[in-house]
């Protein structure tokens, strides 16, 4: 058989296929008839059945969760078994600049000092401090906050509100303020000689400064809220 046969032969199996198989099956198309009697065309109609099926899922999908991401209004409701109206107060929008700083606060032998960050209310800052080559039981750590002395006749006389008390050597966390005023950490040393409380602060805050120190029950300083 020469090669021009060879050519010829293929290429009219290659038809014969075409019209009896793949026409039938993939686009319901029998000229022949032998589709429909091998089944050809009713597997066709329902594989493109599935397909269309497919895409309207994936059509409703699609459409759903663009309703979801587009359907933010009302208020949120934390007692609802299913949110979906809204996230309106999981987030909260600052007109502070975003700041982050690490800082070193050095306190002497029987040493106490407060460090405090003045902030609004609803505002937050991520927070880590610890006492760099601690030798003993670390410092007596108060943190808590003040209203500032302007805003203090709308609390009761002497007001201060504590959110973390203990000793140790390190604390992390997450904190928001409940009011606007003075927050942060009031620290005494425990241990015997100076030791070093390094601060790592990421957050929303006006200014920070150091509001008291003392040595020995001597006061060094101290700055009015």
């Amino acid at each position: 058989m020469t090669l021009l046969n060879k050519i010829i032969l293929t290429t009219l199996a290659a038809g014969a296929i075409l019209v009896v198989a793949i026409l039938p099956s993939e686009y319901g198309i029998d000229p022949t008839g032998l589709g429909s009697t091998l089944g050809l065309v009713e597997m066709g109609k329902a594989e493109q059945s599935v397909s269309e099926h497919t895409q309207q899922e994936s059509a409703a999908r699609f459409n759903t969760q663009d309703l979801t991401l587009s359907f933010n209004i009302g208020d949120y409701d934390p007692t609802a078994e299913r949110i979906n109206e809204s996230v309106q107060g999981l987030i909260h929008l600052e007109d502070t600049p975003f700041k982050s700083e690490t800082f070193d606060i050095d306190i002497e032998d029987y040493g106490e000092i407060e460090h405090k960050f003045i902030m609004p209310a609803d505002s937050t800052f991520v927070y880590s401090w610890k006492v760099l080559n601690p030798k003993g039981e670390g410092v007596y750590y108060d943190f808590h906050g003040h209203p500032s002395s302007q805003d203090a006749m709308q609390y009761p006389d002497g007001f201060e509100m504590a959110y973390s008390r203990g000793e140790g050597i390190k604390q992390s966390g997450a904190f928001t303020t409940p009011f606007a005023g003075y927050h942060g950490f009031y620290f005494m040393n425990i241990e015997e000689g100076p030791i070093t409380v390094r601060v790592t602060i990421s957050g929303y805050w006006k200014e920070h400064k150091e509001m008291f120190r003392a040595i020995d029950g001597k006061v060094i300083t101290k700055v009015p809220f």
